[in-house]
C-alpha cells in the first residue's frame, strides 16, 4: 500500500500529499520474497527489525517492528481498526532482500542440497520466466531425487509439508504418465 505524508506550506497554507513509498506488511513482504511468514520474522529478529511485544488486549506475544527501527526509517507502528499492525518502508524491503538471500547461503544445509540450490538456481537465471515454489521444488526433486526433504524446506524457507505434498503430485503425474504410456504400447 502506498502511504502519504501531508504537509502544510506554512507561507500559503496549502497542504500538500507527498507519497513515501511502497510500504509492505511482514505477510505482504514474505509473499513477495516468496518465503514462510515465520521465516520472513526470524530473519527480522536477527537482524534487529523486529521484536517480540506482550499484547494486554489478545493476551499474546506479536511480533512488532523494533522502535528503533521505526526512528531509523525502516517502517512504521500503526493501530488499525482492528488492533496493532506494522509496515516496512521500501528501503527495508530491499536491504531484508540482500540480507536474506546471506541468510539462506549460510544455513546449515549439506554440500549436495547446497549443490543442486546452485544448479537450481543456474538454471531458473536461464530460464525466461523465474519458475515459482512449485517448480522449483518439482525442478529439484526431478534432478536431485535423494535430497533431504527438510533441508530443502530449510533452504526454500518454507514448510516440509508444502515440500512433501508438491513431491507427491509430482509422483503421482509421473506415475499415471507411465502407466498410460505402458497401455498405449500394449
Amino acid at each position: 500500500m502506498e502511504y502519504f505524508r501531508k504537509v502544510t506550506d506554512l507561507e500559503t497554507g496549502n497542504v500538500y500529499k507527498i507519497s513515501i513509498g511502497e510500504h509492505r506488511t511482514f505477510t505482504e513482504t514474505a509473499a513477495h520474497f516468496e518465503v514462510a511468514r515465520s521465516s520472513l520474522i526470524k530473519v527480522l529478529l536477527e537482524l534487529g527489525v523486529c521484536q517480540k511485544e506482550y499484547d494486554a488486549v489478545i493476551r499474546e506475544y506479536r511480533h512488532r517492528l523494533h522502535p528503533d527501527a521505526a526512528k531509523k526509517g525502516l517502517g512504521y507502528r500503526l493501530m488499525g481498526p482492528k488492533g496493532p499492525f506494522d509496515v516496512l518502508s521500501p528501503t527495508a524491503i530491499e536491504w531484508i532482500g540482500e540480507e536474506l538471500q546471506d541468510l539462506l547461503k549460510s544455513t546449515s544445509i549439506s554440500p549436495e542440497t547446497r549443490h543442486a540450490l546452485s544448479k537450481l538456481q543456474l538454471f531458473d537465471t536461464q530460464y525466461r520466466e523465474r519458475m515459482n515454489l512449485e517448480g522449483r521444488v518439482r525442478w529439484l526433486f526431478y534432478h536431485f531425487p535423494d535430497l533431504n526433504r527438510t533441508e530443502v524446506a530449510k533452504a526454500l524457507c518454507v514448510s516440509r509439508t508444502i515440500v512433501q505434498r508438491y513431491i507427491k503430485i509430482q509422483q503421482d503425474q509421473l506415475r499415471r504418465a507411465h502407466q498410460a504410456k505402458a497401455q498405449a504400447l500394449s
